[in-house]
């Protein structure tokens, strides 16, 4: 009896290091660039063949998954894509908070995309793979590679990062949902020049520090926690910077030693409880 193949992976949540809007498409789509770093925080998936096609979560997010999702999303096209009509049992272990500017069902989605095509031999090459992560979300491609990038058009564009000295991360989210269509429907600004965002590892930090997200200041109205939230970091002498990831509502401190991050996490505990936080450091 040949053994089934079973798949198994973790997805990891990303940051937005900066996220600027360049304007609008005839089609109603928004132009990106941005700084993709992944960190140490992640969902785990398992994948393995099944009679019939289904989906089971668990985990400290799982009451969030919508029972159409970006899971089932993703199948559906690969099937078409391949035109088969096997059937899998996805098994999920919803540690991303969701809705919250790290990605966690993008990198969700590059997890199941990879590992359909694991149990499918590889039938669907590289390049055609990142098309087909293009078309199931912005952040998909960039989840797919899983190293720290740039990308930029819809997402669909990838350029590899220099190398980046590591740090560690406080994250603050303040247990709510913020939905990214209508923080994109806020944004009015006219098209901006697609200035070029380079670094090296020397001047990495002052660098961070000058960019911005271009959204925050829209999911800031929208959800004042937002602006509680940097408030808090923006006190602290060993915080390097802080900024919103993504549409948000999870915010970021940056900081270079762990110790100075577990400490502000502590502090924070100790002030608002309600918020969900974590320490991470970033994947090099």
């Amino acid at each position: 009896m040949v053994k089934a193949k079973i798949f198994k992976s973790k997805a990891y949540a990303k940051i937005n290091l900066f996220l600027n809007v360049l304007g609008k498409t005839n089609e109603n789509m928004h132009k990106l660039k941005s700084l993709v770093c992944f960190i140490n925080l992640y969902d785990e998936i398992v994948i393995s063949e099944n009679n019939k096609f289904s989906i089971s979560i668990k985990g400290p997010f799982k009451k969030l998954i919508k029972k159409k999702n970006i899971i089932e999303k993703t199948f559906s096209i690969y099937s078409n894509f391949l035109n088969i009509k096997n059937n899998y049992k996805i098994s999920l272990n919803k540690k991303i908070p969701v809705s919250a500017g790290l990605g966690g069902g993008s990198a969700d989605a590059a997890i199941v995309l990879k590992g359909l095509n694991y149990l499918n031999n590889n039938k669907i090459k590289q390049k055609d793979l990142f098309s087909i992560a293009a078309q199931i979300g912005s952040d998909v491609p960039a989840c797919l590679y899983n190293k720290n990038v740039f990308f930029s058009g819809y997402g669909e564009i990838l350029k590899k990062s220099p190398r980046i000295p590591k740090f560690f991360l406080l994250l603050i989210n303040p247990r709510k949902e913020l939905s990214t269509k209508k923080i994109f429907e806020m944004f009015k600004e006219k098209q901006k020049s697609n200035k070029k965002n380079i670094f090296n590892y020397k001047n990495f930090f002052p660098w961070a520090a000058k960019q911005n997200n271009d959204l925050q200041k829209y999911s800031e109205k929208v959800m004042p926690d937002i602006r509680k939230m940097l408030f808090f970091l923006n006190s602290l002498d060993t915080c390097f910077f802080s900024r919103m990831t993504g549409s948000g509502p999870t915010v970021f401190g940056l900081f270079k030693r762990r110790i100075d991050a577990e400490k502000a996490f502590h502090l924070l505990k100790k002030q608002n409880s309600n918020w969900w936080a974590g320490v991470y450091s970033i994947k090099t």
